[in-house]
């Protein structure tokens, strides 16, 4: 019996030096704040103080996206700016430019949400005063000159207040949808 279990030793030896490590790794690993709150993930480049022009098929600028930084995410394609700003030139319409406290944006870029902050300034025209539009969200798709929230919504322009909650803009058809919780203010001009 006791031939057997020198026979053995090696074998028992082995396994509890097995255990042993286990044990060590287990209780030496120190996860990271950002594991626990499953922020683990690890951007594969950075930019700060950038803009990025996207022009038309005759070299026009469609619009400009320019942030204080930029965080690009390989495992999703994502990107997350701050402070972005985003400013729309379509020819023949007037400017419009947002901004907001955060962003992020979907890997080909068709998708932009922004929060915290959000203020959408459009230029006067010859046939509106200067609009201002300010949010806590919002969604915009660029390439179909949409923007639209479900949170409430404040847009002033001239002599105008209007209350709401949820919006959809069209900068193709000029139409604005006030999906509901509508309420105007108007005062006269003096």
């Amino acid at each position: 019996m006791i031939r057997r279990l020198f026979s053995r030793l090696p074998l028992i030896l082995l396994a509890l030096l097995a255990i042993l490590a286990f044990w060590l790794n287990q209780s030496v690993r120190v996860s990271s704040p950002a594991q626990e709150n499953g922020l683990g993930r690890t951007p594969d480049y950075m930019m700060e103080n950038f803009s990025a022009v996207r022009m038309d098929h005759d070299g026009m600028t469609r619009h400009v996206l320019s942030a204080k930084k930029m965080l690009h995410y390989p495992d999703d394609d994502t990107t997350d700016l701050k402070q972005p700003r985003f400013i729309n030139t379509a020819p023949g319409k007037p400017a419009m430019q947002v901004d907001a406290d955060e962003a992020k944006m979907s890997g080909n870029g068709e998708d932009i949400y922004l929060t915290g902050n959000v203020k959408v300034q459009r230029s006067a025209d010859k046939s509106r005063r200067e609009t201002i539009m300010t949010t806590s969200f919002l969604h915009l798709i660029p390439d179909d000159g949409i923007a639209k929230t479900d949170k409430p919504v404040v847009i002033t322009e001239a002599n105008s207040v209007i209350n709401a909650v949820g919006m959809e803009v069209s900068d193709r058809t000029q139409v604005t949808r006030l999906l509901s919780q509508v309420r105007v203010v108007h005062k006269k001009a003096r």
